[in-house]
């Protein structure tokens, strides 16, 4: 049995085995990787040079969820009725 990895848009998308190639429209495109066992689906691949190397990724900032619209309502409230009981001691 050989081992064969579709590439799509330059990285390993299916990886299966076939006695031999399957024949298949010519934008399919099939790499032989017997014998290179360490390969698998989601690496990328230089069709320049025929390497397939695992993708790194870039780590992602988290992002603060944002505030419902009952948390700013309610921040709406608390801010407004703050600023009417400092009035009303200034005004004593």
């Amino acid at each position: 049995m050989k081992l064969y990895a579709q590439i799509l848009y330059n990285r390993a998308h299916w990886i299966f085995e076939s006695e031999e190639r399957p024949e298949y429209d010519d934008s399919i495109v099939l790499v032989d990787i017997t014998g290179r066992g360490d390969v698998k689906e989601g690496w990328d691949y230089d069709s320049k040079t025929g390497v397939f190397t695992e993708p790194v990724y870039e780590p992602v900032e988290p992002i603060e969820p944002q505030p419902t619209q009952e948390e700013i309502q309610t921040q709406t409230l608390l801010n407004t009725e703050y600023l009417v009981i400092m009035s009303e001691l200034t005004n004593l």
